[in-house]
């Protein structure tokens, strides 16, 4: 029942009706499968054994299993089909389609010996390979296409074919190879935090999907390079840079077949966010997260990680109604546990959101909850302990501050080797003064005066760090703490 019930969740309420309609239609079908669905629709997440028990009045047997084997089929062939003209470009998913039939029609037409007609079906793939730049179908295409003519072309004309073929393989390979490096650097910009020389090998990866794309000339690896290199643009800060890269991306989208589709334009506006957001332009911000939501659909990954986003501009705009909506509209969202530290994330913003709201107790409670972010060993780890420092002494536990103080002392020593000038450093020195002061926060406000200002200097240029999830900086809460008393 879990596969159905996968499925089931991400079915809007048009394609219930659509089931339903069929099913009421086909008597036969009603009889069981029918009954199972509106069992699915009304008890939800049940086992084998619950459903067996109503439809049957036994146990899960062949019986049970092949009705729901006939439901589950029915709610694929739903999503496939809306999948196809919705979500995806309708001229690239039919010419994809179309062309792997004519390629396993030609290749039989090919071996039933009717070659006129298996070379009519496999130059219309090669046609479609060009244009869409479907790089596989349109090398086994010519592929067919060549081996054909092994006995009736000269040595040197075969030769010429077999190195055009070898350059079409080259140019697959290659495609392929672009692919899992910009899904490599995509994982590791979005899920941690780099030192310098892990910038650099991620720079590397970057460098070798453009020269592929210059080599290719294919829009597919062109994408790839263009939207590793706004990421990796953010990550390091250079945001107008990032934003020559946006536009060039947009226009790739919008004038290439190949790589046109309502998930990369959404991605493309999602980008857009995140430098207008970093920039610090919430109103900016908030046009382009609202155009990328509604590239979306809202029972996937992508429209999760999108609302992080969303709740980012509305907690810096302080607007803590719509940011707790979207936190309930986050926990509520079926993929919410796909990812232990992308959950972990949630609960951290939620803290904040009950912090900066004066849920004190609540704010402590999610805290629990979000220690997957000590896993990294950099930015996420320091803005765990950072945001847990602010809470414990919002809380009175003053008595575990200087444990918590200590140790993030240690724990900044060991990982972060950088000058004094780098942030962690100048907190540190910062929670330092203010322990040696015994939590006194307007004499750590006078002691520390150099290093808050070397802080507000830094952050000038850098409103919203991407590097960490830091929603509450703790020379601001500092600030705010000594001027209520």
């Amino acid at each position: 029942m879990d596969l159905i019930f996968d499925i089931f969740k991400k079915l809007k309420n048009h394609e219930i009706r659509q089931i339903r309609n069929h099913l009421n239609a086909s008597p036969f079908e009603f009889e069981k499968v029918g009954k199972l669905f509106e069992l699915v629709t009304r008890y939800k997440d049940k086992d084998e054994e619950f459903f067996s028990e109503k439809l049957y009045g036994r146990a899960p047997d062949n019986t049970f299993r092949v009705t729901k084997s006939r439901l589950k089929r029915i709610l694929e062939d739903v999503i496939l089909d809306d999948k196809s003209i919705t979500d995806y470009d309708a001229a690239r998913v039919n010419a994809l389609l179309q062309a792997q039939k004519r390629l396993l029609q030609g290749e039989i037409l090919l071996g039933r010996g009717a070659y006129k007609a298996s070379k009519n079906l496999l130059l219309q793939v090669v046609g479609n390979g060009r244009k869409f730049s479907l790089h596989n179908e349109h090398f086994w295409a010519q592929m067919l296409l060549h081996r054909t003519q092994s006995v009736n072309l000269s040595v040197k004309e075969f030769q010429k074919g077999t190195e055009d073929l070898q350059k079409l393989n080259e140019v697959n390979y290659l495609v392929n190879e672009a692919a899992l490096h910009h899904y490599a650097v995509t994982n590791i910009l979005t899920q941690t935090s780099l030192k310098d020389d892990e910038l650099a090998e991620i720079e590397q990866k970057i460098n070798r999907i453009e020269k592929i794309a210059e080599t290719t000339a294919s829009p597919l690896s062109q994408y790839y390079f263009l939207l590793s290199k706004i990421l990796f643009l953010q990550y390091t800060y250079n945001y107008s840079e990032a934003l020559v890269y946006c536009k060039r991306q947009l226009e790739l989208i919008n004038h290439e077949p190949a790589v046109r589709s309502k998930q990369r334009l959404g991605s493309a506006f999602f980008q857009l966010t995140e430098i207008s957001l970093r920039k610090g332009d919430l109103q900016e911000a908030q046009t382009f997260v609202d155009e990328t939501l509604a590239h979306f659909s809202k029972e996937e990954t992508n429209y999760l990680i999108v609302l992080g986003t969303a709740f980012r501009i509305s907690f810096f705009a302080e607007d803590w109604t719509k940011a707790a909506a979207i936190i309930q509209e986050a926990l509520a969202h079926p993929r919410f546990n796909a990812s232990p530290f992308r959950a972990a994330i949630w609960y951290y913003n939620q803290s904040c959101l009950m912090l900066k709201t004066k849920r004190v107790s609540e704010a402590l409670k999610m805290l629990n909850d979000a220690t997957p972010l000590l896993g990294d060993k950099m930015g996420w780890n320091l803005t765990f302990r950072l945001h847990e420092i602010m809470v414990l002494h919002e809380a009175g536990l003053h008595d575990l501050l200087e444990t918590k103080i200590l140790n993030m002392r240690q724990f900044v020593k060991r990982t972060q080797k950088n000058s004094e000038i780098y942030r962690p450093m100048k907190l540190i020195q910062i929670l330092m003064e203010w322990h040696k002061n015994s939590l006194d926060v307007k004499k750590t406000l006078v002691a520390a005066k150099r290093q808050f200002t070397d802080l507000k200097e830094f952050h000038q240029n850098i409103p919203f760090d991407p590097s960490t999830g830091e929603l509450l900086r703790l020379e601001t809460w500092l600030a705010e703490i000594g001027k209520a008393k």
